[in-house]
This record gives C-alpha cells, sequence and structure tokens, in this order.
C-alpha cells in the first residue's frame, strides 16, 4: 500500500512538472494579446506632475450634447457594460474608462478610489465635456460617489447607481480593517495561481489578477456614508433583486442615506446588466431626461421625513447577518485558517460573531469544516503511509520520533480519553491522530469520539472569543487606524489564556510551570 502510494505520487509530481513548464512555455511564446475594442481611444492626462495614458472605450452620438460615462465594476470591466453602452448609444454620448495601472513611464498608480476619481476628473476636463452623466457600477458606483460628493464639480448633473457598493457596515465582513486583512491573502493566491498553477495563459484571461488584488487592499468604504449624505444633484439607484455579488440592502441604504433619490428595483440578477440591458436602458435614458429638463429634484427639494430619516446612524439590528455567497465565502476562509490553526480559527469566528457578522453557529459550522477535514487528514496519512511520513517536510519539522512512540503507548491504554484530550490541548493533535492511522484505530470509532470532542470544544471556543471580542470590537470601530496592530494581539492573548488555564488544571502542567520558575530565578535571580 505504500509502496504503490509513493509511486502515485512520484508520478503525478512529474505530471505536475510536465504541465507546469508547457504553461511557461505558451506564457512566454505566445502571450496574451488584448485585441483593441473598436470603440478604443486614449487621451494623455496629468495627475500629479505624472503622465497617465488614459484609455476608454467611446460610443459617439453626434446629434446628442448630453455625456453619459460608466465606470464599471472590478468583475467584467468595460466589456461587462458595452451591452448596455450599445443601447444608451442611440441618445447619448458614451464613455466607458478604464482605471489607469502605470503611467506612461510605466511607474505603478494608486488604485485607491480617490485617485481614480481624479483620474476620471482630469479625463473630463482633457475632453471638454459639459453636460455629464454618471452611472456607477459596483465598484464603480464609489468612484462615482467620490465625484459628486464634491459640491465644487459643476460638470457633473446626475447620478445613476447601478448595482453599486456602498457603506462599509454592508461591505463583505463589515469592518475595514478585518475587510482589509482578508483582502491581503489574494496576494500569496494570487502569486501561486500565477506562477505555480499550469493555466496555460488563463490567468491573463480572467479578473482576480494582481491588480484586483491592489484595487480591493486600497479600498476604504469608511467615507462613503458621508459621501452620499452630501450629494446635492439627483440621483437614480438601480438594483436587480436577486443579484447575488451586491445586495439589495446596500442598495435600499443608500436609497436612505440620499433622501432625493429614486429607487427602481428589477427581477434579475447581477448578469441582467450584460445579458438584458434593456431592463436598465430606458430607465436612464428618462431619468436623463428628466434631469436635462430640469425636472428632476435635488437634496433641497427632498421630502422632510425622508431627509430626517436620512440623518439617523446606521442601525445593525434592521439588516439581517449576511448570507449567500458572502456567507459561503467566509465560511471556506474559517475553513482555510483551520488548516493553519484549529484554536485560531475559532477565536476568529468568535470575533466575527461578536461583531454581529455572522451567526453563531455559522462560525462553529465553517471552524468546524476546516478541523474535520484536516484531522481526517492526518488520520488517513498516518494509516496509508504509517512512520515514513516522519521523514517528509513538514511533518518532520514538527513531530520527533519519541512523540509518536509515546502517543501510540498513551492510546493502546486510554484512546477515549486520549482523544478528548487532543482536542482541548493545542499542540498534541499533529502526533495523535497520525498515530490513530499508523496504529489502524477504526476510522469509524476514530470519528465518533472526534466528533463528539469537536462539539464540546468548537462552541466552548468561539463562544468564549465572542465574549472576550466583543468589547475590543467596540474599541476597534472608533479607533480603526489601531486595529491592525489590536487583532494579532486580542487573538494571542485569547490563545495564551486558554492554553495557559488548561496547563494550571493538569498535574504535568503544573510541574512544567514549576521547573521553568526555579530556572527563571536561577537564571535571572541567582537563586
Amino acid at each position: 500500500m505504500t509502496h504503490n502510494l509513493l509511486k502515485t505520487i512520484k508520478i503525478f509530481c512529474i505530471i505536475y512538472a510536465g504541465a507546469l513548464l508547457l504553461s511557461w512555455i505558451i506564457q512566454i511564446y505566445f502571450p496574451t494579446s488584448d485585441k483593441p475594442n473598436r470603440y478604443q481611444e486614449a487621451q494623455v492626462i496629468v495627475d500629479n506632475g505624472k503622465r497617465i495614458d488614459h484609455q476608454f472605450l467611446y460610443l459617439a452620438n453626434s446629434e446628442s450634447d448630453q455625456s453619459i460615462i460608466l465606470l464599471p465594476d472590478l468583475f467584467g470591466g468595460q466589456e461587462f457594460l458595452l451591452p448596455l453602452a450599445r443601447m444608451l448609444d442611440d441618445s447619448l454620448n458614451v464613455i466607458i474608462p478604464e482605471y489607469p495601472q502605470v503611467t506612461t513611464n510605466n511607474v505603478s498608480v494608486s488604485h485607491s478610489v480617490q485617485s481614480r476619481a481624479r483620474f476620471i476628473d482630469s479625463l473630463v476636463d482633457s475632453l471638454n465635456l459639459e453636460n455629464v452623466h454618471l452611472l456607477g457600477h459596483g465598484y464603480g458606483g464609489l468612484i462615482a460617489i467620490d465625484l459628486v460628493s464634491d459640491s465644487t464639480q459643476t460638470q457633473y448633473q446626475s447620478l445613476v447607481l447601478l448595482s453599486s457598493y456602498g457603506p462599509q457596515e454592508l461591505q463583505f465582513l463589515g469592518n475595514h480593517i478585518i475587510n482589509r486583512s482578508l483582502y491581503s491573502t489574494l496576494y500569496p493566491v494570487v502569486t501561486v495561481f500565477k506562477y505555480l498553477v499550469p493555466h496555460m495563459g488563463w490567468y491573463y484571461e480572467q479578473p482576480v489578477d494582481f491588480n484586483f488584488a491592489n484595487t480591493l487592499i486600497a479600498l476604504d468604504q469608511r467615507p462613503v456614508r458621508d459621501q452620499l449624505q452630501r450629494i446635492e444633484i439627483p440621483v437614480h439607484i438601480l438594483q436587480p433583486i436577486k443579484d447575488r455579488y451586491v445586495s439589495l440592502s446596500i442598495a435600499e441604504e443608500i436609497h436612505r442615506l440620499v433622501p432625493h433619490s429614486s429607487l427602481f428595483l428589477a427581477d434579475g440578477d447581477h448578469l441582467t446588466t450584460r445579458k438584458t440591458p434593456g431592463v436598465w436602458n430606458q430607465q436612464i435614458i428618462d431619468f436623463v431626461n428628466i434631469v436635462h429638463d430640469g425636472m428632476a429634484i435635488g437634496r433641497d427639494e427632498a421630502i422632510i421625513s425622508r431627509l430626517e430619516a436620512s440623518q439617523e446612524p446606521f442601525d445593525a439590528d434592521k439588516f439581517a447577518t449576511i448570507g449567500g455567497w458572502t456567507l459561503i465565502i467566509i465560511l471556506f476562509l474559517l475553513a482555510l485558517i483551520s488548516l493553519i490553526s484549529e484554536d485560531l480559527a475559532c477565536i476568529a469566528g468568535g470575533l466575527l460573531v461578536a461583531s454581529g457578522i455572522i451567526d453563531f453557529w455559522f462560525a462553529v459550522l465553517g471552524a468546524c469544516i476546516g478541523v474535520l477535514g484536516a484531522d481526517v487528514i492526518l488520520y488517513f496519512l498516518g494509516k496509508w503511509i504509517g512512520n515514513p511520513i516522519l521523514q517528509w517536510i513538514p511533518f518532520r519539522w514538527f513531530i520527533k520520533e519519541e512523540d509518536i512512540v509515546r502517543a501510540e503507548q498513551m492510546y493502546r491504554m486510554r484512546g477515549v480519553e486520549i482523544i478528548f484530550a487532543t482536542r482541548f490541548l493545542p499542540g498534541t493533535r499533529l502526533p495523535v491522530y497520525l498515530v490513530s492511522g499508523m496504529i489502524r484505530v477504526k476510522f469509524s470509532f476514530f470519528l465518533l469520539y472526534f466528533v463528539i470532542s469537536m462539539m464540546i470544544w468548537a462552541p466552548l471556543l468561539v463562544g468564549i472569543s465572542a465574549l472576550i471580542g466583543q468589547p475590543m470590537i467596540s474599541y476597534m470601530a472608533t479607533y480603526q487606524e489601531y486595529a491592525l496592530w489590536l487583532i494579532p494581539i486580542i487573538l494571542g492573548t485569547i490563545y495564551l489564556a486558554i492554553k495557559g488555564i488548561i496547563m494550571v488544571s493538569t498535574p504535568n502542567g503544573r510541574r512544567k510551570i514549576v521547573v521553568k520558575y526555579h530556572r527563571f530565578r536561577e537564571k535571572y535571580l541567582g537563586k
């Protein structure tokens, strides 16, 4: 069994290396080249003394003096909005800009929303556009909001938000620092995907690349709420009801914060904009015509009751905890964290519960999925490969042969107790679960007591973390600039506290504490 498994692994490695080599040959000798769109144009703009070649699609209408700029989302980009642009072209001049990444000297530029809003301003000025209407789709909505929140920008006549991002509280995990920390994990993912996966050039055809990662890490939605409350020009909000990427609650909250805005809901999903743009076309044309005729209302003409409602603070209790794809992604992330540290996965889940982002049992579920997967894999590694696994990296870094012998002796005497004990003793699980497989413990026996112990341990640790984490989350909301340093401290403190309690509660742990204390006295106090 062991010989056949090792042979299979060697064959897999040879196939993988060959596929990776072929992928690199394809990328080097047959590089992907972007075919220029027939609407493609470019304009050199200057930002802070840097020259930038700003690419954009331009669909001209010689009979109209009205222009609309469609600001695209990160997913799909310009091409996603092109079907809608071709419909709007019957009545308006349409521009779909790209988001510049480098200057003409190939120097990287900022990926922040504020910088990209400046680029759009410069493009509008360089093209001498007047009577400009803005449409922001997804991420592009944040750029549009930034542009029109400045009352001095009089060239913008109206704003349409289509499946737009909005206030921070409703975006992904609802907290800037937590979001940014998770977004930063895209760097290693993108790096592995680009360089270590035989993608045969597909990396360059999909949106999740280094530009995508840089954009999300630079994303700061904390000012959005104040920006929305400063908008004076007419606003029309378009939202497909079944959009899985931008929830209906975001559109409703934007509608509340902009008291003079109108809201139109359509029975569709995120792909409606690309596949059936006619759903939105007439809405946009009618709105632009109303604005052009001076019939649309601004903030000064908003209903008093809506003005008062727009000033009320955000109330998380009015919104359900997250669900859909966002919840699935969070559960997946918790499962990934558990592959690194099962205890930290539960602590992270507890902090999310304390923030009101996910429900308690979803946090437990996310941690348990990763724990179950990782530890069952350890069991079968021990069963299929046996002692040779101790020579493999990274196992040989963490496990000594004497640890295995000791664990095996303890397991034969008190198997059930060992399974329970290791669940509450960080650092003991790896050798014990490998030994379970090596000595051929019946899998049903192992799984039964493993699941029972996990069902006690995971809710307990998530619950403790949620209770301890709540005051710190409140502090973090006030002092978000410092929270990036506080999160590791919170996690470390909870982890050390739990580990210390466990040590004190066992005779062996107390002996270790006494020994360390005497050594400290001898070394530093001379006693």
